[in-house]
C-alpha cells in the first residue's frame, strides 16, 4: 500500500482496530484481545531490557520495535505453538519474543545467524532455537518435530529466502499450509518485496481463515471453521 493510500485508510484501519463493524466473533476477539491488546505482559520488561543491552553494531535489534516484539508475544502465548518455523535472521529479539510465553516451545530457523548471536539470549531460551542452513532444512526439521507431536503449523517468517528455488519452495510450503490450520505471520512486508508477493499469493489461495495486516505486518490464520474475511487494520 502506498503512503498516500495508508493515510486514506489510516481512519477505517482505526476504526476497525478497536473492533467496530467486525462481525466474527473471532476476529473480534483476536483484535481487540492480542493484536491491541494495551495492557502490560509479564514478559515486556524483560523484552525491553534485553532490547537495550545487544550491542549497537549493525542495530540488528532496531529492525524491530518493542511494540512488535510483544505483539509477536501476545500471538505466540494466544495460539501456543510447540513448534515454531523461523524464516530469516533478525536479531534475537523476534525469536526471544515468540519463545517466551510457553518453556517447551523450539524454534527451527533459517537465516544467517552470526555465530555468538544466540549467546545474546537468556538461559533456557538458547537452547530451544535449532539453526539450518537453509529453508528446506528447516523445514524437514520442523517438520520432523511436528510429525512427532502434532499441532497447526506456525510459522514467522521475517524475510523471503535469497535462493530463488528455496523462495519458491517456501511459497509452495506455504500453500499446502494453508490448506490445514496454521497460522503465519510476515514481518516486513513493505520492506521485502519476495516477501510481499508471497503475502499476496497466499491470500489469495488461502480457502478458508483470515488475514490480519497495516501492510507491515501480517497475520494469516487458517482455519476450516473461519468464513473466508480479510482486515485491514492500526497495529
Amino acid at each position: 500500500m502506498s503512503l498516500l493510500k495508508r493515510y486514506r485508510s489510516a481512519f477505517i484501519r482505526h476504526h476497525r482496530s478497536a473492533g467496530f463493524g467486525v462481525h466474527s466473533p473471532s476476529a473480534y476477539r483476536f483484535i481487540t484481545e492480542v493484536l491491541r491488546e494495551r495492557l502490560p505482559y509479564y514478559a515486556y520488561d524483560e523484552l525491553r531490557s534485553l532490547r537495550q543491552s545487544l550491542p549497537a553494531e549493525g542495530k540488528p535489534h532496531h529492525a524491530i520495535s518493542n511494540k512488535e516484539c510483544q505483539m509477536l508475544f501476545r500471538i505466540a502465548n494466544h495460539f501456543g505453538p510447540r513448534h515454531i518455523l523461523l524464516v530469516g535472521w533478525e536479531g534475537v529479539l523476534p525469536a526471544m519474543s515468540v519463545l517466551m510465553p510457553c518453556s517447551l516451545s523450539n524454534i527451527y530457523m533459517c537465516g544467517s545467524c552470526p555465530n555468538d548471536a544466540l549467546l545474546t539470549l537468556p538461559d533456557g531460551i538458547a537452547h530451544r532455537v535449532h539453526t539450518y542452513p537453509s529453508f528446506t532444512t528447516a523445514l524437514s526439521g520442523y517438520m520432523s518435530a511436528v510429525t512427532r507431536q502434532p499441532e497447526p503449523y506456525f510459522a514467522l517468517i521475517s524475510h523471503a529466502p535469497e535462493d530463488a528455488d528455496e523462495s519458491m519452495a517456501a511459497r509452495r510450503v506455504l500453500c499446502d499450509w494453508l490448506d490445514n490450520d496454521c497460522v503465519i505471520v510476515m514481518r516486513n512486508l513493505h520492506r521485502d518485496k519476495e516477501l510481499r508477493m508471497m503475502w499476496e499469493n497466499a491470500k489469495q489461495t488461502m480457502p478458508w481463515g483470515h488475514s490480519y495486516t497495516n501492510d507491515k505486518t501480517g497475520i494469516l490464520v487458517a482455519n476450516r471453521k473461519l468464513q473466508r474475511e480479510d482486515f485491514y487494520l492500526w497495529l
